[in-house]
């Protein structure tokens, strides 16, 4: 397997897969590097909805996808998003000791606020899966350009699961160059 300073130098986002399934076991892996990511006071807000199911996929990519034909065929789509209810303060969900910061109720106009930190956590979940599928030989590509609340219906979530994004992943059928990287001197203040 490849170190993670390697799996860091290798990703790339992969937008041709070859059509061979992704055995459930390297799912799980990628699950678990998911689970084990850091969050703000252990909020854990990540979900996923694992897709592999092609008349699923073919629904996803016909209603929610902007007609990106890397999500269709890809063999496996992971749909990542955050549950608001962990930022509810003294909410089973929320983590022990997280009542000096969140929402004071369910209501949707309180736990909205809590969207962009919901999803800067679960951010940081899904690139510990990407860089696991690389590590492990898979590709994958965040894919943005999405119908958020139709994916959202289409999959039954409820409100406050609000979608992130797809994470698409296969056995890549492509290899593209690295693509231009600022310098160290450029993202340093």
């Amino acid at each position: 397997m490849l170190t993670v300073k390697e799996a860091i130098e290798k990703r790339r986002s992969i937008r041709k897969f070859k059509s061979e399934p992704v055995p459930s076991e390297l799912i799980d892996e990628l699950l678990e590097a998911a689970r084990l990511a850091p969050s703000a006071t252990n909020r854990q807000p990540w979900r996923f909805h694992v897709v592999t199911d092609p008349d699923l996929k073919k629904r996803i990519f016909e209603e929610a996808t902007l007609s990106q034909h890397h999500v269709q065929e890809a063999p496996v789509i992971i749909v990542c998003g955050s549950e608001l209810l962990t930022f509810v303060k003294g909410h089973p969900l929320a983590p022990p000791g997280s009542e000096y910061y969140g929402a004071d109720s369910e209501n949707w106009d309180d736990i909205k606020a809590f969207i962009a930190d919901a999803h800067m956590n679960t951010a940081i979940a899904i690139e510990h899966m990407v860089l696991m599928a690389t590590a492990l030989g898979l590709g994958t590509c965040w894919v943005q350009m999405i119908r958020f609340g139709q994916l959202a219906k289409i999959l039954g979530w409820p409100r406050h699961v609000v979608v992130n994004t797809i994470l698409v992943v296969g056995y890549p059928d492509e290899s593209p160059p690295q693509r231009p990287r600022l310098s160290r001197e450029e993202i340093q203040l």
